[in-house]
């Protein structure tokens, strides 16, 4: 997932705090907590609104982060997200349409405080066009869409639909409009685990993304419709996060076979097992 933080913004140093490093760290958990986003937004036919908080700690410092879905218009949404650390804060949010199973976003946002330069990004989708309008702060750019162009944000909610629709696929193809133009994103299925989280024990399938540096997993939960109950990214800012609240009016009935729970996860209020290996 390519960062929009950059790891050496200068700021005012904090009493008793190594303000670089630990702005360093709020960076790459952020980068993780992006993952969990958008994963339980939905049509109403086929998914509930939902609330969700996640939370991860590392080196000292802890990070919470609340997601909200609503529905703000006849079948379009807003996927929000909101995350903070001590002084610095981070939201992010995307509004789409669900047009036969398939998103079709209509704008993202992601804004920030405490971060040093904080420049705004955003995009406008113009379908009739097909063009895209985006920018980071006073920086401006169009380009051309795709026709099943996402977001950062919204490409999970089809994830999401897509495995509701097939939960036998292996593999997801994406075209992501970032603020400067286009990515291609591409999740691979890797094996069926069990996870113990705060909550519950969750069967999940667990999907992975490799990057230049570094890989993403997410282990998504069928029972709440393909919710992620963890994101786990590995490299120079690994750091693992994992579900601490849910509340949706129902959950997906639906299970998976051969489940392997020879490598349960497990997690406290503290931490959770997986972070302390980093």
């Amino acid at each position: 997932m390519e960062s929009y933080y950059p790891n050496k913004a200068m700021m005012s140093p904090i009493n008793s705090l190594k303000t670089e490093g630990i702005k360093r760290l709020f960076v790459a958990l952020i980068s993780t907590f992006a993952m969990l986003a958008s994963q339980t937004a939905c049509t109403a036919s086929s998914l509930p609104p939902y609330e969700a908080e996640y939370t991860t700690k590392m080196r000292g410092l802890r990070i919470n982060s609340d997601r909200k879905f609503i529905e703000i218009g006849e079948n379009t949404y807003r996927l929000s997200w909101k995350a903070k650390a001590l002084w610095m804060r981070i939201s992010e949010w995307s509004d789409f349409e669900i047009v036969d199973d398939q998103i079709r976003p209509i704008s993202y946002h992601y804004t920030r405080k405490g971060l040093g330069s904080d420049r705004p990004i955003h995009i406008e989708f113009d379908w009739e066009n097909m063009q895209a309008k985006g920018s980071k702060g006073d920086k401006e750019y169009t380009f051309t869409l795709d026709s099943n162009s996402l977001d950062r944000l919204s490409f999970q909610v089809q994830m999401q639909l897509d495995l509701i629709n097939d939960k036998t696929l292996k593999e997801f193809n994406y075209r992501i409009a970032n603020y400067n133009g286009m990515r291609d994103y591409r999740f691979e299925f890797e094996k069926n685990e069990s996870v113990d989280t705060r909550i519950g024990t969750f069967d999940t399938l667990v999907f992975k993304r490799d990057k230049k540096d570094s890989t993403i997993r997410l282990w998504m939960s069928p029972k709440q419709f393909y919710l992620p109950v963890k994101v786990q990214q590995t490299g120079d800012d690994a750091n693992t996060v994992v579900i601490r609240g849910w509340k949706s009016e129902k959950e997906h009935d639906e299970t998976l076979p051969s489940i392997n729970k020879s490598n349960l996860i497990e997690s406290d209020d503290n931490n959770t097992r997986a972070n302390e290996e980093f």
